[in-house]
């Protein structure tokens, strides 16, 4: 979709290549529940490093079942699996317009 993408396997993986990553990431997209490091906790480790940072989390769970469980913050952008491309395309706008829109 026009973006540059740093691909990475696990939590351990994306920290490792956003340190070693020399520009700015706008944007995270990780799933909310993974082995090792959650999704949250992930957004909070690179959140400390990009202030700007913003991240859309993917699941197969439910948004309202997620936030009944306290995983994920109200208002926080999510995607629940299967999606299309169009719908990610979409989603990917929207939370970037909405991070420019507060510059």
């Amino acid at each position: 979709l026009g973006s540059r993408v740093l691909a990475a396997a696990s939590g351990g993986e994306a920290r490792r290549l956003a340190a070693a990553h020399d520009g700015t990431i706008d944007l995270l997209i990780t799933d909310v529940v993974m082995p090792g490091m959650s999704g949250p906790e992930l957004s909070k480790q690179l959140g400390a490093v990009s202030a700007d940072l913003k991240t859309i989390y993917l699941s197969g769970y439910t948004d309202e079942a997620l936030g009944h469980r306290g995983v994920l913050e109200p208002g926080v952008a999510f995607l629940q699996k299967p999606f299309t491309v169009e719908k990610f395309a979409r989603k990917v706008r929207e939370v970037l317009d909405a991070r420019a829109d507060r510059s």
